[in-house]
Formats: C-alpha cells, structure tokens, sequence
C-alpha cells in the first residue's frame, strides 16, 4: 500500500494575510482576528429576511464565546459533546465558537418542532454521548414538558443562552486547542435510525476554509448572503466559518424567510452588496419559478462575483436559464460538489470560467459507458461539470467492484483524499474504516473516502452521474434516478419540481420502476391527472426505454425530504410500499399487465372538518390534550412557529384540495375563524 503523501500544514504558508500566515488551528485565526479588526462587523442576521435585527463584531463574538464557554467549563472538559439547540439566528454562531475556543465538540442540531418528534434528537444524543446543550430559552421551554418521561433529556446539562452573562468570560481557561483536536460533528442530513456524526478537525476547517478562499476566490471586502441553515455543513462551514476565517461579513436569514419569499434573498445581496452566495439546484429554481419577471429586472446584482450551486445534482438548464432572467454572466454560477465527509467542497473550478458541460448518450451511460453525443442524436442528457481538486486533494474515479482505479471518460465511484476529509465517524470504527481507509488495488494508493457517488473524469473536470445506493438496475442496465426524475418534471408545469423520486421495487422477483411525484397546488383539482400520468409512461419509455410498473400522483409537499432538501428516495420507497404516500391519483400494473387506476377519496370540506382536522393536527404535532383546545383560542399560542406555520399549510391545503396562506394564521388566528375562511376559499374556488 502506498501512502498519499500531502503536507497539511504548509498550505498556508504563501498566504500572505497575517491573520492566518502561520496558524494550525482555526481559532488561532479567529483570535488574530479579534486583534486586527475588533470592531469589524463579521456578522449580520435578517430574522424576517429584509430587516437586520441582529450583529456580531470580532470582539463581541470572542466575549460572547468566552462566557459561554466558561459555563460549559462548570459542567465538563475539553472533548465533551455539546449539543447545540438554537433556531436560525446569531446566538448559534456565538455558541459553535464557544465550542471552539473552550475545546468542546460541537454538535449542531435542529430543535424540534414544540413537541414534535423526538426521535432524531435522541438518536443524535444517544450517538454523540453529548451531556451538556446550550439552548434558547425558547426551545427550552418548548421542550421542557418532556423531560419527566425522557431519560435522554432528563440527563443533559442545560445552558440557557439567555442566563448567561458575558462578564463569565473572565473565568474562561484557555486549555489549550490543536490542528488534531475534533472541533464538531456533522450529523449527515437525513440519518434518523443510524446517525452518523462526522468527525471534523480543527485542521479539517482550517484546510477547507483556504480550499473554498482559493477556489472562491474571496477576499476581506468579499460580502456573503445566506440563506441555508446553520446547523447544515453548506450553511455554517461554507457561510459561517468561511466569513470568520477571511475576515469578510456573512449577511444570514432563516430557510423559511427564503422559503416564503426567495426575492428576500437577492434585495438583501443588493442592499449589503453581496458578492457570493448560493444553495442546492432547487434553490435557483425556486427563485426562478417565485419572483416575478418586474422583480427580476428591478435588481442591481452588479456587486455578486459568484452565485454556486451544490448539494444536490445542478442542471444545465437551471444554470442558464438563472443567469439570463437575473441578468448575469454565466460565469458567474459555479458549480461545486463535497460533502459533509470532506469537511464541505472537494472540487470547484476557476472563476474566470464559465461551467463546462457535456452531452453524453443516454443509453450508453446507464450502461457505464462515456459517449460523447451529437445534436441530432435522439437519446442523450447534459452534464454540469464540478470542477477539479484543488492543493493536496486528491479525486480519483475507481470501479466499486474491484476497487482498480479507471481512466477518463469512464464511469466509476468518486474517492476523494486528503487534509479535507473527515477523521471518520464518531464511536463507528467499522464504519469508518470501510468508508475512509479505501486503497485502490491497482496502485496501492490510499487511504482514500469512498463518497458513494458516482461520476467520472474528462481533462480532469468532475461530472457527477448519481448515487450508487439510488441506482436502479433493470435487466442488467443501469439508471440513475435523478436524470429520470429531471425528464419528467421537465414535461409539464403541473408537475413540481425537485417533488419527485424515481424509486426500484421488487415484484415477481424482479425490479421494478415507480415514479412519485408531486403535484403543483394549481393542478391538485384539475382533471387531467390520468393524461399526466400516460404523459410520465410516454416520456421514460421515450427517453429511456423503460416501462413504468406504477405511477403516484401525490400532493403538494408531501415527499419526504432531508434538511437540506434532497429528496429521500428511501423513505418514499418505505412509504410506497406501506401504503403511507398522501396520493391524489394512483396507476399501477396488474399482474397481467392490464392497467389499475385509483383516486384519492374527494374530501368535500366542512366547517367542522376543518375544525375537526386543525385540533387533530395540533393534537399530533403540538402535543396538547383535546381539553387543552380552544376553539377561540389563537392558533399560534398552541406554539406554532413561522416554520411549523409553512408545514402546517402546506398540509392543510394538500388535505382539502385549496389554497391557503401562512397569512391565514394571523388574520384569522383562531380554529373557529380559519374554518369560516375555509369554506370562503373552498367556495370561490367553486364559482
């Protein structure tokens, strides 16, 4: 075996700023800051996406994070797990720095809704062995009432943000913090039953931060404007700690202010003079399906340098058709892929460049062959390309089944080496040692990251073909489920996109293909659900020569979706296969091939279904008793957030077919007023 030599901590050493010129660690950078710049202003906070309630300059973040750290000091020591429990805000930033600076394992987490399901929390505490939290006082007590009967809860430590006084920061002790030292871990989006926490070094940081300077191109006048959440590897390493460790300022706004609005996200990068932000593909569809052709051609984006895209498979057409309706250069969108296994990015390209793209022949991909297609060719899909390695990473394309590495233009499991990827996974040794101590059998070069991905090389430039857990192998050819996925949400305007899962089933002892995808709210009570249907057939038999065993129609987000929002194709296949998907139309084969169609029970809305409906919802997620419900009561005092508010409408108007508005449940507050609106809606709808 032949070990990849790099030298992890020379990467710094042409870097010319005097803050990071010479440090091993992150917070030696962080505390240089503090004395260069005490007053710089590196974070601001948009609560409502438009207005800035919230900052933090050098000084304030290093006070803030020395009282919380020497609080934490009462409670444990360096390399205890504390679990972090905060909603999208600056108070989670100043906290991961506490963790930082004190030599605590950060373990970012997303509260539960008030109430909600407990159960990836406790997987999360159980796995991370974490004994101390630092809370909000709001989550706190949202969760409070759970304590007596969960042994979990009941055994942590709570730091309440709020009761914390900054003066605590003289009693912090400095114990002392090194480049090998584990700074957090990162629980993968969507790993409920088998959490894994990614171990993340303070030289992992460290590296990626410079990896992301380099291939980003930033500077001190760089202005970042986020939108991603927090306790997500994109949202805090490439937002949060990348603005710390260059010493420009990250303007932040919670998922949902986005979600709600996405123009909130590009007037704040015009009002702040943001110069990069980005998300997953959805993201810059979202924008282009949301904001209105006035607004885009309202907005002054003349001071953004770089709009990048990762996280989930980024589509030619979503890149081009963003960078035309917005007004910017093509080169200006940037591609990248990483992980949270590699601390963030492994590859990005130049940012002179525009993204390189590559049509390929459809029907030899799926066969694992690299065809370059012509434009009259009938059967082929568009590639983006995410860049290349850059400083001592190392990518690699080598064939899953012999581990020998494969040359260019062949299709293969992505391995990724160096100081970018992750120590392992916490307290799973056998885990870690098959998916981080992989040696390519022909070479003997390692260790390497097994990604899981699949992708291959052309002039060193990236393409990303699909996961090798999603792949759907039919009568010996393979498929990728996103480029099914992209084909036939590309087909209508009622289908919604980044809301479908192409998922394989068993039957007869053979696989099988199913389609779920959601429906657009406009085209849940239309009646051409059986011609969308015949149309998905048309379209895969078409493009891919497959034949559909089963079709489902379901309603408006009701996929399952991670965090991060990457569509959960194996908790949709679950659902399938249970009988549990929020279906409106359903095709399936018969067993002789003869075709079966079900529809979703009409709901005929009433006063008291909806009323009936609302206190079982709030029964469910709120966790009140009946008696405990007014039906004059506001709505929101049964502890419904802006977020659980979005979840709680899109809900409700999947369920009786109409449109409704988070708005609702501040004008009309009170379950007796919202069923009276209801029916006002349902019946216009009639007219």
């Amino acid at each position: 075996m032949t070990k990849i030599k790099y030298m992890p901590h020379d990467f710094l050493k042409d870097f010319k700023d005097a803050a990071v010129n010479g440090s091993e660690t992150y917070i030696e950078v962080i505390k240089n800051r503090v004395l260069e710049k005490p007053e710089h202003v590196v974070f601001r906070f948009l609560n409502d996406g438009v207005n800035e309630n919230e900052s933090l300059t050098y000084r304030q973040l290093e006070l803030r994070s020395k009282a919380l750290g020497a609080k934490m000091q009462e409670y444990g020591k360096k390399g205890d797990r504390v679990l972090l429990l905060f909603p999208p805000g600056l108070s989670y930033v100043a906290s991961i720095f506490a963790c930082f600076y004190s030599g605590f394992i950060a373990v970012p987490a997303y509260p539960p809704r008030r109430n909600h399901k407990l159960t990836r929390l406790n997987t999360i505490i159980a796995d991370s062995g974490a004994g101390i939290s630092i809370i909000s006082r709001k989550v706190y007590n949202d969760i409070e009432r759970n304590f007596a009967d969960d042994e979990k809860l009941k055994s942590i430590r709570w730091i309440i943000y709020e009761d914390v006084s900054d003066d605590d920061a003289l009693k912090w002790a400095d114990t002392g913090i090194f480049p090998g030292d584990i700074a957090l871990l990162q629980y993968t989006s969507g790993s409920t039953g088998n959490p894994k926490g990614v171990m993340l070094s303070q030289l992992n940081l460290l590296y990626n931060s410079e990896y992301i300077h380099r291939t980003f191109e930033f500077n001190s006048s760089s202005v970042g404007v986020n939108w991603l959440p927090i306790f997500h590897d994109m949202g805090l390493i490439g937002g949060v700690l990348q603005s710390a460790y260059l010493g420009l300022t990250n303007v932040g706004m919670p998922p949902t202010a986005f979600l709600k609005n996405p123009l909130n996200w590009l007037k704040a990068m015009e009002k702040y003079g943001g110069t990069t932000g980005g998300g997953p593909n959805f993201g810059f569809d979202y924008c282009l399906e949301k904001i209105s052709d006035e607004d885009k051609k309202l907005l002054d984006l003349s001071k953004v340098k770089t709009f990048y895209c990762g996280a989930e498979p980024v589509r030619k057409p979503t890149m081009e058709a963003f960078s035309k309706e917005f007004g910017i250069e093509t080169r200006q969108m940037y591609p990248v892929y990483g992980m949270a296994e590699t601390t963030l990015i492994a590859s990005g390209g130049y940012q002179s460049e525009a993204p390189k793209y590559i049509s390929l022949k459809s029907d030899k991909l799926s066969k694992g062959k690299v065809e370059i297609a012509t434009d009259d060719y009938d059967r082929k899909v568009e590639l983006v390309g995410c860049g290349h390695a850059w400083m001592e990473t190392v990518i690699e394309i080598v064939d899953p089944g012999t581990f020998n590495k494969l040359p260019e233009l062949n299709v293969g499991e992505i391995w990724v080496a160096g100081p970018t990827v992750a120590k392992g996974y916490w307290e799973k040794p056998e885990e870690t040692e098959r998916t981080f101590n992989a040696f390519i059998k022909n070479s003997g070069e390692g260790p390497f990251l097994r990604t899981g991905d699949l992708g291959f090389l052309n002039d060193g430039e990236l393409y990303i073909t699909g996961r090798l857990k999603d792949m759907i192998i039919i009568r010996g050819v393979n498929y990728y489920p996103n480029d099914i996925e992209f084909t036939i949400q590309k087909n209508s305007a009622d289908f919604r996109q980044n809301g479908g899962a192409a998922i394989p089933v068993i039957k007869d002892g053979k696989e099988k293909l199913v389609i779920v995808q959601e429906l657009e709210r406009t085209a849940l009570r239309k009646d051409n659900h059986d011609e969308l249907i015949s149309l998905i057939r048309e379209r895969i038999s078409d493009e891919y020569e497959l034949d559909v065993y089963a079709v489902c129609l379901i309603r408006t987000g009701s996929i399952p979706l991670t965090s991060s929002g990457k569509i959960q194709r194996r908790q949709t296949k679950y659902d399938y296969l249970n009988k549990q998907l929020n279906i409106v139309k359903e095709w399936s084969r018969g067993e002789a091939g003869e075709d079966t169609a079900e529809t979703a029970s009409s709901i005929v809305p009433s006063e008291e279904a909806i009323k009936e409906w609302l206190i079982s919802w709030i029964i469910r997620n709120q966790q009140f008793r009946r008696d405990e419900i007014d039906l004059d009561k506001n709505i929101m005092s049964y502890g419904i957030d802006s977020l659980s508010a979005v979840t709680l409408e899109q809900e409700i108007s999947g369920k009786f077919g109409f449109q409704w508005h988070v708005s609702s449940f501040m004008l009309n507050p009170t379950i007796n007023k919202l069923a009276e609106e209801g029916m006002e809606i349902y019946k216009e709808g009639l007219e």
